[in-house]
């Protein structure tokens, strides 16, 4: 039966795709694609991160199927303690029905031990996750007052002009540093194309289309990306425009709208849109059933 790497390597060869590619839409680091190729698990940082690197990348080339599962639990199966039997087939001597004395621990001494281990593991636990939080707080307050900041900026000489009662767009051309591409984009992204990554900072009802087509149309759980790119044009409709970060060709074009808010994005090669939900004009009083009084 085939390893989990055979699987990876060969499926990815045989759709012409090269591991930039598969990292850069996947957001995995190379070198742990490479060693999932080579089933060398020991450069990753652990056995759940092996498996969900492993279906995150057959997911991404379409191979996501019963034989990589079991493939991929026979690979990550822990190493069985061999049995007596297997001994004597080693020449190693048969300690079975032996019976053996040994001097009884002192009382207590297992249980402080235990409760010492426990201890230290919950302190441990409880670091890693106050350091976790902060750092996303803090990732979260740059992100926040970068985006007011440049909203600020922009947002001014807009105030001026009188909206539009249908609608209010917002254009905003993709920065200069696109132009050439980024070293990041992927080796087929060429000048004039549309390369998008949605990645939601939490719950986020999408849908992508490309070219007039949908390409993705689903509830994007936290932490969950699409990846989407177009000729001529693309469109994003979000459910929650402040709970996503969007890339335009390999730079982030900042918050959309607040959290909760329904958004319109549309993408053409030079430039990106953002477009707020049509208003509704309040009806006028009715004046039907009312009366005039006449003087005498």
């Amino acid at each position: 039966m085939a390893s989990v790497g055979e699987m990876l390597r060969r499926e990815r060869e045989r759709q012409g795709l090269d591991l930039a590619r598969i990292a850069f839409e996947t957001r995995i680091k190379q070198q742990f694609l490479e060693a999932l190729e080579q089933d060398d698990f020991d450069p990753l940082p652990g056995r759940f991160f092996v498996r969900a690197f492993a279906i995150q990348y057959a997911e991404r080339l379409g191979v996501h199927t019963p034989e990589l599962d079991a493939a991929l639990e026979r690979q990550l199966a822990p190493v069985e303690i061999f049995s007596a039997s297997q001994g004597q087939q080693t020449g190693l001597p048969d300690w079975s029905g032996k019976e053996f004395s040994v001097d009884p621990l002192p009382e207590g001494t297992a249980s402080a031990l235990t409760a010492r281990k426990l201890t230290a593991s919950l302190i441990m636990l409880v670091a890693v996750i106050i350091a976790c939080g902060a750092i996303f707080w803090l990732w979260q307050r740059s992100q926040l007052s970068s985006t007011s900041a440049s909203g600020s900026q922009a947002g001014e000489p807009a105030q001026a002009q009188t909206p539009s009662p249908v609608s209010a767009r917002r254009t905003v051309a993709p920065p200069a540093a696109i132009q050439p591409p980024l070293p990041s984009l992927p080796e087929p992204f060429s000048p004039g194309r549309i390369f998008l990554t949605v990645v939601a900072k939490e719950e986020t009802w999408v849908r992508i289309t490309a070219d007039g087509k949908v390409v993705a149309e689903r509830l994007l759980a936290r932490g969950e990306s699409r990846v989407a790119s177009a000729n001529e044009r693309a469109r994003i409709l979000l459910g929650n425009a402040g709970g996503v970060d969007i890339q335009f060709n390999g730079t982030a074009i900042g918050q959309v709208g607040p959290r909760g808010q329904v958004r319109t994005v549309e993408f053409t090669p030079e430039k990106f849109t953002v477009i707020e939900p049509q208003k509704q004009p309040n009806p006028a009083p009715s004046t039907e059933g009312t009366s005039t009084p006449v003087g005498n």
